[in-house]
């Protein structure tokens, strides 16, 4: 198998154990199910090439509901933590955008010689950018605003869902006459 055939493979071995954990598949079991299809996929793999291998199998997502059932007593940590990273990135993204906008603004208005300060209020942050009087270069400084690591923070805590074994432990109670 080529570099790229194993990170075909890799790469749908990874969207299995995504949607393992969604269902909320513990880790050692999520480990073994890994396994075994990294060990088929190979194997079919060498047989019939990575392609038909793939298509084989389907759907990661389909296999993962087909194969386990859901485990509504475990949070989602792994889940969760996928969805932060990109929460994260998409937000620190816009800031970053939103900042370079402002150094774009700030250059635009000729303010060589001075700082000139202001504030993004989507994020909630202050931006300054010094011009030096020779017109050559800048110097930027802003803070990653607390909104992004708080909203970070809010999406993986509502994703894992820590939670659930408490509301599941409570529905299994009988209900009082």
């Amino acid at each position: 198998m080529t570099a790229i055939d194993r990170l075909r493979v890799a790469s749908a071995v990874l969207r299995y154990d995504f949607w393992l954990d969604y269902r909320g598949v513990p880790r050692r079991q999520r480990r073994d199910l890994r396994g075994e299809l990294r060990a088929n996929l190979t194997d079919a793999a060498r047989a019939e090439g990575v392609r038909a291998a793939l298509l084989g199998i389907g759907s990661p997502k389909a296999l993962a509901y087909a194969t386990t059932e859901a485990h509504p007593t475990r949070a989602r940590w792994s889940f969760a933590g996928y969805l932060a990273i990109a929460t994260f990135v998409v937000t620190h993204l816009g800031w970053l955008l939103s900042v370079v906008g402002f150094v774009n603004g700030v250059r635009a208005s000729d303010a060589t010689g001075r700082t000139v300060g202001g504030e993004l209020s989507f994020w909630g942050s202050q931006v300054e950018v010094a011009l030096p009087p020779s017109g050559g270069g800048l110097t930027v400084s802003a803070a990653v605003p607390l909104s992004l690591w708080v909203l970070t923070l809010v999406v993986f805590l509502s994703a894992a869902q820590p939670w659930r074994p408490l509301a599941h432990r409570h529905t299994d109670r009988p209900a009082h006459p």
